[in-house]
């Protein structure tokens, strides 16, 4: 009987200790969120060093943008590094209601990695898959091969990043452009 009562006991030392790892383990044994997410990140292989945040605010004819109705504005890099990348491959931000709009990669505003940029900029309306074309700001912006032939939607990014990046878009009086190869045409 008393052999019994001392497996019992091991086992329940055994089933204590097993969850004190797991605690001190999931805690970080006092390190921040950001070192358990970044030594978890680095265990699974995924890279989190080097983002800088990238923010600013896209105007409308010198307005925020008119989000009524269901409409969206997006922001797209477009990695020069890459220009075959596919669209859904992108890094892209959506603007709020006053045209404010942030990168994420790991945590809310981050940022993105270091690198150049051409943005693209598209306004899509909501439908059954997501947002969807054709873009409310007719093309004008959307397309990274006319984009890159004007400065300011070239971006080098580089720590410690920006986060007042102001675009105003001019689109009152515009005709409308055809999209390119690798314009924003629909997001899932």
């Amino acid at each position: 009987m008393r052999s019994a009562s001392m497996s019992h006991r091991s086992a329940r030392l055994a089933w204590g200790l097993s969850g004190l790892l797991v605690l001190l383990t999931a805690g970080g044994c006092g390190k921040g969120h950001e070192d358990r997410f970044n030594q978890a990140a680095k265990e699974s292989g995924v890279e989190t060093a080097g983002v800088a945040p990238l923010a600013g605010t896209v105007t409308i004819d010198g307005n925020p943008p008119a989000l009524e109705g269901a409409r969206a504005v997006f922001v797209v890099l477009n990695d020069v590094s890459k220009p075959n990348e596919p669209l859904e491959q992108r890094l892209s931000a959506q603007c709020d209601e006053h045209g404010k709009f942030e990168f994420s990669s790991f945590s809310r505003g981050d940022g993105v990695p270091p690198g150049t940029y051409i943005i693209t900029i598209a306004m899509l309306k909501v439908g059954g898959r997501g947002y969807v074309g054709p873009d409310q700001l007719k093309n004008l912006y959307n397309n990274p091969e006319v984009n890159a032939q004007n400065p300011e939607f070239k971006i080098v990014h580089k720590p410690p990043g920006k986060k007042d990046y102001a675009v105003d878009l001019t689109v009152a009086g515009k005709e409308p452009a055809q999209p390119g190869k690798y314009s924003v045409l629909f997001m899932n």
